[in-house]
C-alpha cells in the first residue's frame, strides 16, 4: 500500500468536482469569444442595414415626388430592383451569433422582423412590380401592341403587328423552311417561348413562392443580369398578397391575345407568300407574258432589241424557274393536304407547347392555311395540270418537280442562241474585236464569219427548241444575220466610195467592190436577206447615178438646154428670129452651133458611157441612165448625118422659121413645120418645148388681136387660121 493511496475510508472526488474551474474557464473563454465574433457580425449587418434601410428611404422620398411612374426612367426601376435583390440576401442576419448575445433574442428583439416587413414591401413595388413591367415591355416590343400609361400593360383595344417585316428581301423559294417570312416567324415563335417561360416563373413565384432558380432566369430574362447567391430570401418576397393574385392572371390573358393576334398575322404573311403569292406561280406568269407570241409568226415586224430584250428575260425566268425547281423540297405541292416540311411541322409543335399559344391556336392555324392550300391545289393544277404541253412535271427519282422536256430545251436553246457573236448588241464576228470600217474586203470576211456562226447554230442548236419555236427562231437568226452583213457591209461601202462626186472614181476599183457586193448578196441571199442584198447593190449603182446626176446638170448648162430661153412670154409679135432668141446668133451660125453642141454633147456622153459601164442590170433600166441611152443613139444619128437625127431636126426647124417671125405668119410657119415624132432623147424632147411654147404664143397673140381689131397700118391677113396645139403626148415632161 503506497503513503500516496487515500485513505480507504474517504471516497474519490467526482470528474466534474475535479474540473469544475476549467470547464467553467473554458465556458467562459467560448462566450467571451463568441461575443466577440458576434459583435463583430452585428457591426457588419448593422451597417449594411442601415445603408440599406437609408436607400429604401431616400427612394420611396423620389418616388413620392414623383406623380406617376411612367415620369421616371425605367432604367431608374432596372437598377433599384437589382440593388434591392442584391441588398435583400446580403441583409439577412446570420441566427448563430445571437446565442451570445441574449437580447438579441426573438423573445426580446424583434428587429429581424421588421426589417423584413419593410423590405417586403419595398420589394412588392420596386422588383415585381418593374419585372412586371418589364414582361409587358418585352411583349410589347414582339407583338406591336403599345403600353398603357400608368399601368405599363398591354392596351386591350391596341392593334397588333405582324413580326414579319414588310420590307423583306424576296428570295426565290419552293419551300417553307427557305422563305424570309418562315425565318422570321420561327424567331418570333423562339422569343414568345422565352417570354412565356418568364411567365410561367412570374406567376409561380407570385402564387406559391417558387424556387430561387426560377427567380434568377426570371431576372436574367428581364433585367439582363444574373444574380450570384442562393435568392431563396427573395424568392420568398416574390410570393404576392392574395389580393392581388387577380393581376397575374390577367398578365397571362392580355400576353395571350397579344402574342396569339401576331402569330396569326405572322403565319398569315407565311401562307401568303407561299400559297397565294407562290414564287413558282410569278415566275409562270411572268413566262407566259414574256413569252406571249415570241415564238408564233408575228403580224408585223419586231425590231431586233425588243426580241433580244425578250429573249434574255424568257431565259432568266427558266433559269430562276430551274435553280427554284432544283432546289426540290417542293414535293408538297402535289400533296392532298398542307405538309410543308419537318421545320414547319416542328415550329407548330413548339406553339402547342408554349402555354401564351396553346393547341387551339394551332388548330385554327390548321383550318386556314388549309383552305388556302385547296386554292392553291387548284391553281397549281390550271398552271401546270395535264392540258397540253405542261411547263412542270413531276420527277420522280429525284422526288421533286423540274421543267419538261420541251421547257428545258427551250432553255437550252437560249442559251446557246444568246451565247453566239450575232446575238450581241454590237453584234460583233467571232473573236468580239471590233474592225474599223472602210474595208469592203473586211467585211466580206466578217460576213463570212457571220454566215458560218448561223450555220453552226442551226445545226447544233436549232434543234433543242420546240418543233413549234423553231420556224421563228430561225426567221429571227437569218434576218439577224443579214441585217449584221448589210450593215456592216454598208458602212465600209460608204466610206470607201469617195464623197466628192467631182472626184474621178476608179474603174478597176470600183469593179472589185462590185465583185464582192456581189459575194456579198450571194451571202445574204443563203441567210434570206436578198432585199439586203438588192440594197447593197443599189448602194453601188446610187454612186454612177449620182455621179450621172452631175452630168446631166453639166448638159443643162448647154445653152440649147437653157430653160429659160423657151419661155415666150415676152414675145409681143413684132419681127423674131427665134435662133437668136435662143442664143444661137444668126442662120449663119447655126450649123456651127449645133456642131459644138454635138461636141460638147460627145464630151459628156463618153463619162456618162463609162460609168455605165461599170453599173448592173437594175442600173440599165434607170430613168437616167435610159436618158443618156437615148443621147447616145441621137449622137450615132448625128455623126451619120441621118434624116431622123434630133440635132438635124432642130437644125432645119431654127433656119426654116426664119429671122421674120410674126405674129401674122406664126400660125402658117409653126403649122408647116411641126417637129415629127419617133425620137424621145433630150433635144427631140427641146425641140417640142420650144415648138409648144411659140406656138402658145402665137396662139395668145392671134386672140388677142382678134379681140380688139388689128391695126390700120398692117396688110390684110387671112382669114385666121385655127389655134394649133401640141398632142400632151408628143410634149417633153417639163412642158407638159
Amino acid at each position: 500500500m503506497n503513503a500516496a493511496d487515500p485513505p480507504p475510508d474517504r471516497p474519490a472526488p467526482g470528474f466534474l468536482r475535479r474540473h469544475a474551474y476549467d470547464i467553467a474557464r473554458v465556458l467562459l473563454l467560448v462566450w467571451a469569444v463568441g461575443l466577440a465574433i458576434a459583435a463583430a457580425q452585428l457591426g457588419d449587418w448593422r451597417r449594411e442595414l442601415t445603408r440599406t434601410l437609408m436607400q429604401l428611404n431616400a427612394d420611396a422620398q423620389f418616388r413620392a415626388h414623383v406623380r406617376r411612374r411612367d415620369a421616371v426612367d425605367p432604367e431608374w426601376y432596372r437598377r433599384k430592383a437589382l440593388s434591392l435583390l442584391s441588398a435583400t440576401e446580403r441583409t439577412r442576419q446570420n441566427a448563430t451569433w445571437m446565442v451570445f448575445i441574449p437580447g438579441s433574442w426573438r423573445w426580446f428583439d424583434n428587429i429581424e422582423e421588421q426589417v423584413q416587413d419593410r423590405l417586403s414591401r419595398e420589394f412588392g413595388e420596386i422588383v415585381v412590380e418593374t419585372i412586371r413591367r418589364e414582361l409587358y415591355a418585352r411583349a410589347s416590343q414582339l407583338t406591336g401592341v403599345p403600353q398603357s400609361a400608368g399601368g405599363g400593360d398591354l392596351q386591350a383595344d391596341g392593334e397588333c403587328q405582324s413580326p414579319v417585316p414588310q420590307t423583306l428581301e424576296r428570295k426565290l423559294a419552293s419551300s417553307a423552311e427557305d422563305l424570309p417570312e418562315f425565318t422570321a416567324t420561327a424567331e418570333y415563335v423562339r422569343q414568345v417561348e422565352q417570354l412565356d417561360a418568364a411567365v410561367q416563373d412570374y406567376l409561380s413565384l407570385q402564387y406559391a413562392a417558387g424556387q430561387p432558380e426560377q427567380l434568377r432566369k426570371l431576372v436574367a430574362y428581364t433585367l439582363h443580369t444574373e444574380l450570384p447567391g442562393k435568392l431563396a430570401r427573395s424568392a420568398v418576397l416574390f410570393h404576392g398578397p392574395e389580393e392581388v393574385s387577380l393581376q397575374p392572371a390577367l398578365m397571362q390573358s392580355r400576353l395571350q391575345w397579344a402574342t396569339r393576334c401576331s402569330l396569326g398575322k405572322a403565319m398569315t404573311a407565311l401562307h401568303t407568300r407561299l400559297l397565294n403569292t407562290n414564287d413558282l406561280f410569278a415566275l409562270e406568269q411572268g413566262l407566259q407574258e414574256r413569252s406571249a407570241g415570241l415564238f408564233d409568226a408575228q403580224p408585223r415586224p419586231v425590231t431586233f432589241d425588243r426580241t433580244l430584250e425578250r429573249y434574255r428575260a424568257v431565259r432568266a425566268l427558266l433559269d430562276d424557274q430551274q435553280a427554284l425547281l432544283t432546289k426540290g423540297r417542293n414535293d408538297w405541292m402535289r400533296n392532298g393536304t398542307l405538309q410543308l416540311g419537318p421545320g414547319y411541322q416542328d415550329m407548330l409543335q413548339r406553339i402547342t407547347r408554349t402555354r401564351l399559344f396553346g393547341p387551339e391556336v394551332v388548330h385554327d392555324l390548321e383550318n386556314q392555311s388549309g383552305a388556302a392550300f385547296q386554292e392553291f391545289r387548284r391553281q397549281f393544277e390550271a398552271a401546270f395540270g395535264s392540258q397540253g404541253e405542261p411547263g412542270i412535271v413531276w420527277i420522280a427519282s429525284e422526288h421533286r418537280f423540274g421543267l419538261s422536256p420541251d421547257r428545258a430545251g427551250l432553255r437550252q436553246g437560249l442559251g446557246a442562241l444568246l451565247k453566239t457573236s450575232f446575238m450581241s448588241e454590237e453584234g460583233q464576228p467571232a473573236g468580239g474585236k471590233t474592225r474599223a470600217a472602210g474595208s469592203l474586203a473586211t467585211a466580206t470576211d466578217d460576213a463570212r464569219a457571220l454566215a458560218d456562226a448561223r450555220v453552226r447554230f442551226l445545226t447544233d442548236h436549232l434543234g433543242t427548241f420546240p418543233a413549234n419555236a423553231q420556224p421563228m427562231v430561225m426567221r429571227v437568226v437569218d434576218a439577224r444575220v443579214s441585217e449584221l452583213i448589210y450593215q456592216k457591209a454598208y458602212r465600209s461601202l460608204k466610206a470607201a466610195l469617195p464623197t466628192d462626186t467631182q472626184a474621178p472614181l476608179d474603174p478597176v476599183a470600183f469593179r472589185a467592190q462590185r465583185e464582192q457586193v456581189l459575194q456579198l448578196q450571194v451571202l445574204l441571199r443563203e441567210t434570206g436577206g436578198t432585199p439586203f442584198g438588192e440594197r447593197l447593190v443599189a448602194t453601188m449603182d446610187g454612186e454612177l447615178l449620182r455621179r450621172l446626176a452631175v452630168l446631166q446638170e453639166d448638159w443643162q448648162h448647154v445653152p440649147l438646154q437653157d430653160g429659160r430661153a423657151g419661155d415666150f412670154g415676152w414675145w409681143q409679135g413684132d419681127m423674131l428670129s427665134v435662133s437668136n432668141a435662143l442664143g444661137v446668133g444668126d442662120q449663119s451660125a447655126m450649123p456651127a452651133f449645133i456642131a459644138r453642141t454635138a461636141t460638147r454633147l460627145d464630151l459628156l456622153n463618153q463619162q456618162a458611157k463609162s460609168l455605165l459601164a461599170l453599173g448592173g442590170p437594175a442600173l440599165q433600166a434607170d430613168p437616167a441612165a435610159q436618158r443618156w441611152q437615148r443621147l447616145q443613139g441621137e449622137l450615132e444619128r448625128y455623126h451619120a448625118r441621118s434624116g431622123d437625127s434630133s440635132l438635124l431636126r432642130l437644125e432645119r426647124y431654127l433656119v426654116a422659121l426664119g429671122p421674120d417671125l410674126r405674129r401674122e405668119n406664126c400660125a402658117e410657119r409653126l403649122a408647116t413645120q411641126a417637129p415629127a415624132a419617133g425620137n424621145d432623147d433630150d433635144i427631140a424632147q427641146r425641140l417640142l418645148q420650144i415648138h409648144q411654147a411659140l406656138l402658145n404664143r402665137c396662139n395668145d397673140l392671134r386672140l388677142q388681136a382678134a379681140s380688139v381689131g388689128a391695126p390700120n397700118t398692117l396688110p390684110p391677113s387671112p382669114a385666121p387660121a385655127p389655134a394649133i396645139v401640141m398632142p400632151a403626148a408628143a410634149l417633153p415632161a417639163a412642158a407638159q
